[in-house]
């Protein structure tokens, strides 16, 4: 029984002051499942994660055009981030309580008088 997770980006949110297209915004899914059945035993979580954006033009070094964007440079931006966040320990409790729900050792049952 080992509990795995997905991150995936699902909404980037750009700068409204510049017609650049500079992210500020990433938002991603954690995706935590279960191995002993994950169709089962599987949760979800969105989490914004903010980019730093200040002093940032389309002319600043290594500055990567909207259009250019893959899902490892946008997540290479938020990567400290992503890791401290508490979301994946989370839904590891929740995936477990789902377990531990559905595999009990003890069941309800009237008292006898």
């Amino acid at each position: 029984m080992a509990i795995t997770h997905t991150e995936t980006v699902t909404l980037l949110e750009v700068l409204k002051s510049n017609s650049d297209n500079i992210v500020g915004k990433v938002k991603v899914n954690i995706s935590s499942s279960d191995d002993s059945d994950p169709s089962k035993y599987t949760f979800n979580t969105n989490e914004t994660f903010d980019v730093s954006t200040t002093g940032v033009t389309a002319s600043t070094a290594g500055f990567v055009a909207y259009e250019n964007l893959t899902e490892d440079i946008v997540k290479g931006w938020i990567s400290t981030s992503l890791a401290n966040s508490t979301i994946k320990s989370n839904n590891e409790k929740i995936v477990e309580r789902m377990i531990t729900r559905d595999n009990r050792t003890t069941e309800d049952k009237a008292v006898p008088w």
